[in-house]
């Protein structure tokens, strides 16, 4: 394994294969990363947080649950979770959400940072529509959704397995507001040896 730290704002792309493990931790507390999933073989077939939640049953998944494919298939399973809180719910940010919610005009955001680094396996940002967005709260009263100040400490992680050969990326989420506890800060990775495909940092 080798750590990486993705700096605010940025992201990477690695690949796994099936039964390998890889962790993603946040340094520093409240901060969101950004993860999609895409089966390795075939990109078509990629991470869906609607097919998780109706796989699982649940919307914040945790250790032990798997996340699903677009084809109803596991390609991730949450081995360890220290925060137990992640978002299912919101769709990655990106210029006009960061810019029309955060204020912060003329800047991209993850789904941005995503397409940068996943563009070398042939996935477009039209294919990043949906993450599991890790360390992410999200509420829900009445039929309304909100988002929350991050519960993650610093140094809390999640180690994810395998379930599939799969290409990951994760970008450290951009929005200077509530959903980072109102600062962007970097994300740790533990990956395999050899892994990286793209960074654009």
């Amino acid at each position: 394994m080798v750590r990486e730290r993705v700096p605010e704002k940025h992201g990477i792309a690695f690949e796994v294969d099936r039964g390998e493990r890889f962790e993603v931790i946040d340094p520093k507390g409240s901060q969101v990363a950004d993860l999609v999933a895409f089966d390795r073989s075939d990109t078509t077939e990629r991470f869906s947080p609607k097919y998780t939640y109706r796989r699982e049953n649940k919307l914040r998944p945790t250790t032990g649950d798997r996340l699903y494919t677009t084809e109803g298939e596991p390609i991730l399973t949450f081995v360890d979770d220290d925060c137990g809180v992640h978002d299912l719910l919101y769709a990655p940010c990106n210029h006009w959400v960061v810019g029309d919610y955060y204020g912060q005009t003329g800047e991209g955001g993850c789904r941005e940072n995503l397409a940068e680094v996943l563009e070398g396996e042939g996935i477009s940002e039209a294919e990043i529509q949906e993450t599991l967005n890790v360390f992410m709260k999200s509420e829900i009263d009445d039929y309304e959704v909100r988002i929350a100040e991050p519960e993650s400490e610093p140094g809390d992680t999640v180690v994810f397995e395998a379930e599939m050969d799969a290409i990951v990326g994760i970008a450290a989420c951009s929005g200077e507001s509530t959903v980072n506890a109102g600062g962007t800060k970097p994300i740790d990775l533990d990956i395999p040896d050899g892994s990286v495909l793209a960074r654009n940092f």
